[in-house]
């Protein structure tokens, strides 16, 4: 992830604003097939992985970024925070990200953001939404899988949206136990 430092005439400095050029090595039709793979691989049940998140030091520095690697493999989005949903039992929105919007003023601080849209024309994902909607529409995502894949104690942000979503789901589903189970 490469930021272009501009300092202004008041000499704050601030990253570029404009759109970073997809690498070489994020082909679109790789990360299709890559996903195709996963997806199949999941069979009936649903993954939910998340961006790394910013990780600051000393109160308001913050370290350099990297992407947590599950996430880059599948998606290709190096914009931290986002949260990436596998849907197999969903045949028309089986690839669904939650990003952070466009904003041109917090992008003069915190550098260009692909928001919704470009994480549906230039990710690949049928659907994007906020990240500010994962708790509101989640539940309705994970509705009718058979499990969920999502690696636990490593996200706490995201992590009980996820066990409370799949909570919610066991206590619908029928008295048998085999949601449960499976």
């Amino acid at each position: 992830h490469h930021e272009l430092a501009i300092v202004s005439s008041s000499r704050c400095p601030r990253r570029s604003t404009m759109p970073p050029t997809l690498s070489p090595a994020v082909d679109a039709a790789v990360l299709a097939d890559r996903r195709d793979r996963f997806l199949h691989q999941l069979g009936g049940a649903a993954a939910v992985i998340p961006a790394a998140p910013l990780v600051t030091h000393h109160a308001d520095v913050e370290h350099a970024f990297r992407q947590n690697s599950d996430f880059w493999y599948l998606t290709g989005f190096d914009e931290p925070g986002a949260v990436a949903l596998f849907l197999p039992h969903r045949p028309d929105t089986r690839f669904v990200l939650f990003v952070q919007p466009r904003d041109p003023e917090a992008e003069v601080w915190n550098g260009f953001r692909w928001g919704c849209e470009g994480a549906v024309e230039q990710f690949g994902a049928d659907l994007a939404h906020p990240r500010s909607e994962l708790a509101q529409r989640l539940p309705e995502y994970l509705s009718g899988a058979e499990g969920i894949a999502f690696r636990v104690g490593q996200h706490p942000a995201v992590e009980p949206l996820v066990l409370q979503a799949w909570a919610g789901q066991l206590d619908r589903a029928p008295g048998s136990g085999a949601a449960a189970l499976g």
